[in-house]
């Protein structure tokens, strides 16, 4: 493993991991949070040619293919034309808590709020309010955060019983708790002590006491997973 760690280094250099671009990036003179996680850093392009326009907060998760730009060279074509030089350039401020969907743009100049979702290839090029679901083309405000809440807390119900059924026919075998380690507060109420990837779930985004207080005051519509496999026919 340490070889494999050693050639990705070489090969890749700051993008080798999330840490080592956040390192690079901060280094460079940019402001970037706690528990800050860039899931492709090869696969991520944020704009450092001016890195102290770039201010990201604490627990954000940025995917693959995400893009932060805080400048344009439009004016190129301007200066072709009209021979003058204009300048382009703004800060990206990302706040606390913000989930960055896959192959998003975030332009210059947008202040992102805390507590926010951006849908998957969305074009953020006006600022984002906290609380809230954002998505499109250009991006707009979808619905405030506890609507979405309420959504997937219904959702989540059909979506893990659709992952056991196909784990099921792909494996030929019951769902473990691995399978499952997004959904267990569907059937677990937090008295028994949690299996370690559930654990690793309940640390995210630095709130580990709080979900567990939460998770103390959950009423599980199943009493156990078994009872919520036994239901998933």
């Amino acid at each position: 493993m340490q070889i494999r760690e050693m050639i990705r280094k070489i090969i890749y250099k700051e993008k080798a991991s999330s840490q080592a671009y956040i390192s690079y990036m901060r280094n460079k003179g940019a402001k970037i949070g706690e528990r800050v996680t860039i899931f492709a850093p090869t696969k991520t392009s944020i704009d450092m040619t001016r890195p102290w326009l770039i201010d990201i907060g604490n627990d954000v998760q940025i995917t693959e293919g995400v893009t932060l730009l805080t400048h344009g060279y439009d004016w190129a074509v301007l200066k072709g034309v009209y021979g003058e030089i204009l300048g382009s350039g703004g800060g990206i401020q990302i706040g606390n808590n913000v989930f960055i969907g896959m192959k998003t743009t975030i332009l210059k100049g947008v202040h992102v709020g805390n507590n926010v979702i951006i849908g998957a290839n969305s074009l953020v090029n006006k600022n984002v309010p906290d609380n809230c679901v954002v998505a499109g083309n250009p991006a707009r405000v979808i619905m405030p955060l506890d609507k979405y809440y309420e959504k997937r807390k219904a959702a989540q119900y059909q979506e893990a019983e659709e992952l056991v059924r196909l784990y099921r026919e792909h494996y030929g075998k019951e769902a473990d708790e691995n399978a499952l380690h997004e959904f267990f507060w569907l059937f677990t109420d937090g008295n028994a002590e949690l299996p370690e990837c559930w654990e690793v779930m309940m640390k995210l985004v630095g709130n580990e006491e709080y979900s567990y207080k939460k998770l103390k005051e959950n009423k599980p519509r199943y009493k156990n997973m078994d009872e919520f496999l036994g239901s998933v026919k």
